[in-house]
């Protein structure tokens, strides 16, 4: 028995087939481009990255000759802080922007400020935001929250367009699973969210006002390692796996980093 751990990195994609007694049995990597524009802008295109997936996938079987119908369970981590808006049958509607991506700093500056105020921040918000989430939306605009907000303003055609936006990670188990949810833990950067119990993080309804973000827009939340469901079927096909392989939802990549 097995599980297929994939890892989708800022330069590369990496996968692995693990044993059930935790032995790694190999691993492959793909590497896949980033565009960077002179704006701040860092872009990568979700399609590139399934396309990267698929063929380590691939590779890695034909690398090992296992069994790929022992394949039990495939569970995801991914680079942190990025944002994919996708339509309302999971399309990306455009590239995703990643974790460097600096453009909506100036919205978030216009987002945290007024008076009173200390370091950039009204003094009110701040409050409502360490009380609530235990930290602040950052300056440098490379939140997740920035991302959106520079999309709400600067193409306001594609933030309509959008049904969800979703972590890299949430929409790697999107593809797999058809279920457009994230986890307690990879949510925590877009500062939506009311952390004070970690068994039962939601979405505040205070926070999601003062980011004037529409809450509809937004994946629902599952702690981690819940089980998902099966394999969509057109994956199942598409990497030669059983349609009752599992879909377990993994974390971002520095928080796989902390535990291992």
């Amino acid at each position: 028995m097995y599980l297929l751990a994939l890892d989708l990195g800022t330069s590369a994609c990496k996968v692995a087939l693990v044993s059930a007694e935790g032995a790694l049995v190999h691993s492959v990597a793909e590497p896949h481009p980033i565009h960077l524009t002179p704006d701040g802008g860092a872009e990568q295109d979700p399609h590139t990255w399934w396309r990267a997936l698929t063929g380590a996938v691939h590779r890695l079987f034909e690398d090992t000759r296992a069994p790929r119908e022992q394949v039990k369970a495939v569970c995801c981590t991914a680079q942190w802080s990025g944002t994919v808006a996708v339509d309302a049958q999971g399309e990306p509607l455009g590239n995703a922007l990643i974790w460097m991506d600096t453009r909506g700093a100036s919205h978030i500056r216009t987002l945290i400020g007024g008076f009173p105020q200390f370091e950039g921040y009204q003094l009110g918000k701040l409050w409502r935001w360490l009380r609530l989430t235990g930290g602040a939306p950052t300056r440098s605009g490379k939140d997740p929250l920035a991302h959106i907000l520079y999309l709400q303003c600067e193409d306001p055609q594609r933030y309509r367009a959008t049904d969800k936006f979703l972590e890299p990670v949430a929409y790697l188990n999107y593809r797999l699973s058809g279920r457009p949810v994230c986890t307690y833990e990879t949510i925590t950067l877009h500062w939506l969210t009311d952390n004070r119990n970690p068994q039962r993080v939601d979405y505040h309804p205070t926070l999601i006002q003062m980011a004037g973000i529409a809450r509809k827009q937004l994946p629902d939340l599952v702690p981690p390692t819940t089980r998902l469901g099966t394999l969509v079927p057109q994956v199942a096909h598409e990497w030669g796996l059983s349609p009752e392989t599992q879909v377990v939802a993994g974390t971002p990549d520095l928080h796989a980093s902390a535990i291992g």
